[in-house]
């Protein structure tokens, strides 16, 4: 049994930049990443934006260049499970049954996408959306010629890829059971918007509605949905939220909630034992609560952070949580935690691409949603977050 000084599971953000913050604050121990994946860690926004569209290379999108690991000494074992983590014995098993011994343990497993249980889900054509491969695949049918795809979702994924599918001039049908897109925003002037930019671009957006079942024989056609409408199809694009990958923790006793349980400084209940990224669940200290964040700006930071702690140097968790997103060349950027406001104000027109979001609490910035201002007014909201003041005056 081959032992490292470190064994990292997963292939995403997070496990690419703790490589490179490990080595850079002075890590020096033997590295061994273990992913699913058959590409080396890669950012995921390009999938569904640039690289879906054309206008990225391959490369472009990994996180580190393949020669990179090697350089740093790192054995990175592709196209490979982790099935079991023993932190008694300071082990793990993989899918083929070989056992790899470590000293310390970094989980960065992710997150999975949600599939539609309907009849019809299996058929060739139906896919999630959320790895490299996933995108290459829709790209090559954008490519190949298919005329009609259905995307179901009206949020990151679904509005992203949609807009990308219409790009490259393929007939959309969008299709969401809430209200509005981005309806978790809470902003129906932004919803409206959105929905006027679709429907200008050619995409036909079904609302409070959601399939029931696909059909086609061996390969998809179309769907149904509950509401009676029948939508032809040669694709579908799945974007349903996706869950915490928590499978190879199964009887190891490491303490799970909504995620991995992590402290401050990404440390599990197991000793030597650590998480970070979409599959961490830690405790954010502007907000005072526990929280599990699935986007690429957190992975980003919590694995630069987390590589750094396991070098043994000072890291944690201390930044105004961000997510942004771009369609049809419209950007808005979500600061902090909308989830727990009791007052939403919009100032300025979204029409115009120039607005702010405020989410209060008892009269506090809790998060802020931006378009269209600049960096100093963005910097500003984010103090007042963290703060825990009133919105600062914008003018």
């Amino acid at each position: 049994m081959a032992r490292f000084d470190l064994v990292i599971v997963g292939g995403g953000l997070a496990t690419g930049r703790a490589v490179r913050s490990y080595r850079e604050a002075g890590g020096s121990g033997s590295i061994a990443l273990f992913t699913r994946d058959r590409h080396v860690p890669y950012h995921r926004p390009p999938l569904s934006k640039r690289y879906l569209r054309g206008e990225a290379e391959l490369e472009s999108t990994f996180v580190e260049p393949a020669s990179y690991y090697e350089e740093q000494g790192a054995t990175v074992q592709l196209e490979t499970s982790v099935v079991r983590v023993d932190p008694d014995a300071r082990e793990i098993e993989l899918a083929d049954g070989r056992g790899h011994g470590y000293g310390q343990l970094l989980l960065a497993t992710g997150a999975w996408p949600r599939r539609l249980d309907v009849p019809g889900a299996a058929l060739e054509g139906v896919t999630t959306f959320r790895t490299l491969d996933d995108s290459m695949r829709v790209r090559s049918a954008a490519e190949e010629g298919v005329r009609r795809a259905l995307v179901v979702g009206g949020s990151f994924i679904g509005c992203e890829v949609a807009a990308s599918l219409r790009a490259l001039g393929v007939e959309v049908t969008l299709v969401h059971r809430g209200t509005g897109l981005f309806d978790t925003l809470g902003s129906e002037e932004l919803s409206a918007e959105l929905t006027e930019i679709y429907l200008a671009h050619g995409v036909d957006v079904i609302y409070g509605d959601e399939v029931d079942s696909f059909r086609g024989n061996g390969r998809l056609t179309g769907a149904e949905m509950r509401g009676g409408r029948s939508v032809d199809a040669d694709l579908a694009v799945v974007g349903i939220g996706v869950a915490p990958v928590l499978d190879p923790l199964e009887g190891s006793g490491i303490e799970t909630g909504n995620g991995i349980v992590v402290d401050e400084r990404y440390r599990t209940s197991a000793s030597g034992v650590f998480a970070a990224g979409d599959v961490a669940e830690f405790p954010d200290p502007i907000f005072g609560r526990r929280r599990r964040i699935e986007h690429w700006s957190n992975a980003n930071y919590q694995g630069t952070e987390v590589g750094k702690v396991l070098a043994g140097a000072d890291g944690g968790y201390d930044v105004v949580s961000s997510f942004f997103t771009e369609v049809f060349g419209f950007t808005l950027r979500v600061f902090g935690d909308i989830e727990d406001h009791d007052e939403f104000r919009l100032e300025g027109s979204v029409k115009e691409r120039n607005a702010v979001g405020l989410y209060l609490a008892e009269g506090r910035l809790v998060a802020a949603l931006s378009i269209g201002q600049d960096e100093a007014t963005e910097a500003e909201l984010k103090e007042a977050i963290a703060a825990h003041t009133p919105p600062p005056r914008l003018t």
